[in-house]
């Protein structure tokens, strides 16, 4: 019950990491918001939270339209009475492509919009309301610097922008006592498993689970992490200390 009597809103909701994160922090005793542009598997998500007997709110809403946002942060308010944590799981356009001179304006833009301005919305709006509960924690899964450079360049400057933006904001927020981090993950590909959660196999050789970022956030947003903030933790196996990987290395020869 590391977060018992917490509200975590986790923005762009859906499977894999997300679902991860949404999971396991009811399980540890946080009252759940969930919110996505796609209500079908944010709703797989509730159900899953509701059958383990968690409390939880879903609400669709594009994190990149202030209105929208405005309006989420409204229901949680009014459900569970503000919120402590904000994990921000939004973004995509990850390709494998480098092809700068054949990249649409379009895609560049949309990159931006639905990585770095899906995180800063929300949080300006989810600030006063923190400040007010004594303090909260924000933190954006951006990616690994493997990840970044196995990209396009759009995604790996968005990702880049979302790690600067929250070490960024935990030096503007200190006063507020409202802590901000980036989680870069890694290829993880393994599937969340069924029941209660429990940490994953303790083994460096093997592709990453979506509980390995999640565990890392729930101790983000824990008291445990009240003396914590700034922090961008890649958590990658080890790839971005270019560790050869013989599972890894297979998974991008196969799909990359």
């Amino acid at each position: 019950m590391r977060l018992k009597d917490k509200v975590a809103l986790i923005g762009g909701a859906g499977s894999n990491m997300s679902r991860a994160c949404a999971v396991l922090f009811a399980q540890e005793g946080a009252k759940i918001v969930l919110a996505a542009r796609s209500a079908e598997q944010m709703q797989q998500t509730a159900r899953r939270i509701e059958d383990a007997g968690g409390q939880v709110l879903t609400h669709q809403a594009a994190l990149a339209d202030q209105s929208a946002v405005d309006e989420l942060v409204q229901a949680a308010t009014d459900r569970f009475g503000g919120v402590d944590c904000f994990v921000h799981a939004a973004g995509g356009f990850y390709s494998s492509e480098h092809n700068l001179p054949g990249m649409a304006t379009q895609f560049m833009d949309e990159a931006l919009r639905n990585n770095i301005r899906t995180l800063l919305l929300p949080a300006q709006r989810l600030v006063p309301g923190m400040a007010e509960r004594g303090g909260g924690t924000i933190i954006t899964l951006a990616a690994g610097f493997r990840v970044r450079q196995d990209a396009n360049s759009a995604y790996a400057a968005a990702k880049g922008g979302m790690i600067a933006a929250a070490i960024n904001l935990a030096g503007e927020l200190y006063t507020h006592n409202i802590r901000v981090h980036a989680i870069g993950p890694g290829i993880v590909k393994e599937p969340l498993p069924e029941g209660p959660l429990q940490p994953p196999k303790a083994k460096l050789e093997r592709l990453g689970s979506p509980l390995d970022v999640a565990y890392g956030a729930l101790w983000l947003c824990s008291d445990e992490a009240a003396w914590v903030t700034g922090q961008s933790i890649t958590i990658d196996g080890g790839d971005s200390v270019f560790v050869d990987s013989p599972t890894r290395r297979d998974y991008l020869e196969k799909y990359l």
